[in-house]
């Protein structure tokens, strides 16, 4: 391993340890597996600690060699009229490689490569990042929306859909940092260009010297849905209204709490104990995938290098909206309409005014409050059935429901899922409410592209004359509790 590699083992120990440090030891009500896996904790905390020393030993000579050939870089760099002999030398020097941020500054310069090998302060880190996104918008590169949302979560903290502050992690800053300064240099656009179009030849070896992605490439940020996110403009709806986290581990883990329940006490009585119950909320990003393939005519004669990016962006687009609406939380994420709470409708097979009371009545006053965050979601036909109950311009809502679609439905917006069912049958589950800060969309950062140079046919395994690309990325969701939403069944 050399150094980078040895720094992002460690750095993923410590973010382990983290999370074990925070979990809380099972209740009387856990299962055996639940206190048989807390009880192993210690000795996998033994294991780590014990990787983490081997790996500091075998980091010291490389950290050693590296600040010997830092100094002597740094000291052909020095001005020579600032150079003395003896130890004024070293006193004196003027350094020549320090980043300063400013609107000409080059992020990918002045000692780049340093950088890359974790021989700098996370703080010129994220100040290249910062510079990067500024220059990125710029070009034209990257939307407006998309750098203030990056810039924010560079900054330590990110506004979500009620612009309250959402704090990040030092890690997941640290990796989106990361992430922004290896894929969005104008070099590494270029070559990712070339790997779509010549995979072969220039590009492969650009992603080599680029990035460890071993001969595939991590699609440039600019163009990565995991930091661009889907703007209002989109049919999705779920990540404009949905809490979200980004992650650089395996999974994201959180702290639950049913809250302290208080109760009268009399004079000069012994109180009882009103410890609220801490639990954890463990979201693991899935896999999804994405292949692309042709034969080598179409690919020699297309200009599919400027099209994938956006071809996979709707892909991803597509797929996520399914998978927050409806997903069944196994190798996928759990959806919002599967989560929550039933409330059956009134009549059979029918869809009526009063339904849409008793969906509202049955949500919980802690999710009912008077905030942004509440919202109808369904198909478009739902929404346009619910917009036909008002026939006297506003008296059955207490509003007016003449737009297009309905923007709001008893104070809260309504909002379009096309996965949502749209036809009123038993058991269908046609309306959702709720308070969505309480459904959270983990993305693990980054997505990755691969590519197949020669596809071979099933029966016996002999080159078909085309070539593909295999693209992929991991994204979590579900929520912090099924009592934050309620869903219409009908009966």
């Amino acid at each position: 391993m050399n150094l980078a590699q040895i720094r992002a083992r460690q750095q993923a120990i410590r973010a382990r340890l983290l999370e074990i440090e925070a979990l809380a030891e099972p209740g009387a009500d856990a299962d055996d597996a639940a206190r048989a896996a807390y009880a192993a904790l210690p000795t996998e905390v033994d294991t780590l600690l014990g990787e983490y020393d081997e790996l500091e030993t075998s980091a010291a000579p490389l950290a050693a060699r590296a600040a010997r050939v830092e100094a002597v870089r740094s000291a052909a760099l020095a001005s020579p009229a600032n150079l003395e002999s003896g130890d004024g030398a070293q006193r004196n020097r003027t350094r020549t490689d320090v980043y300063v941020r400013s609107a000409t500054a080059d992020p990918y310069g002045v000692d780049f490569q340093r950088m890359r090998l974790g021989l700098v302060p996370q703080t010129e880190v994220s100040n290249r990042a910062l510079d990067a996104i500024e220059g990125a918008h710029r070009s034209g590169r990257l939307a407006q929306d998309g750098a203030e949302h990056a810039t924010r979560m560079l900054q330590g903290h990110r506004a979500d859909f009620r612009h309250q502050t959402v704090p990040m992690s030092r890690m997941s800053r640290a990796a989106m940092a990361a992430h922004i300064l290896r894929t969005g240099s104008d070099d590494y656009h270029d070559a990712f260009e070339s790997y779509l179009e010549e995979p072969e030849g220039e590009g492969r070896r650009a992603a080599l010297s680029l990035t460890s992605a071993n001969g595939g490439y991590l699609v440039p940020f600019t163009l990565d849905p995991t930091i661009i996110l889907t703007n209002v403009g989109s049919a999705n709806p779920w990540r404009q209204i949905s809490g979200q986290r980004s992650t650089s581990t395996n999974n994201w883990n959180g702290v639950t709490s049913a809250g302290v329940n208080a109760a009268m006490l009399a004079e000069g009585t012994e109180d009882t104990d009103h410890s609220p119950t801490v639990g954890t909320l463990q979201i693991t990003p899935q896999k999804a995938s994405a292949w692309v393939f042709g034969s080598y005519e179409i690919l020699e004669d297309s200009d599919f290098a400027q099209q994938f990016p956006m071809l996979l962006a709707d892909a991803k687009d597509r797929l996520e909206e399914a998978k927050f609406a409806t997903g069944t939380g196994t190798g996928e994420p759990w959806g919002a309409v599967t989560r929550a709470t039933t409330v059956t409708s009134i009549g059979v097979g029918l869809f009526a005014i009063g339904d849409i009371y008793a969906v509202q009545q049955a949500l919980p006053a802690r999710f009912r409050g008077p905030r942004s965050s509440l919202n109808w979601v369904a198909n478009l036909a739902i929404i346009n059935r619910a917009r036909q109950f008002d026939t006297a311009g506003g008296s059955s809502y207490w509003t007016n429901l003449g737009e297009g679609s309905p923007e709001r439905l008893l104070g809260s917006p309504f909002r379009e899922s096309t996965t949502m069912v749209g036809t009123i049958t038993t058991g269908s589950k046609n309306l959702l409410y709720g308070d969505f800060s309480q459904y959270l969309i983990v993305d693990r950062i980054g997505m990755s592209v691969l590519y197949e140079p020669m596809v071979k046919g099933t029966a016996n395994a002999r080159p078909t004359g085309q070539a593909g690309w295999f693209a992929f990325w991991r994204f979590g969701g579900d929520v912090t509790t099924t009592n934050a939403f309620r869903v219409l069944v009908e009966g």
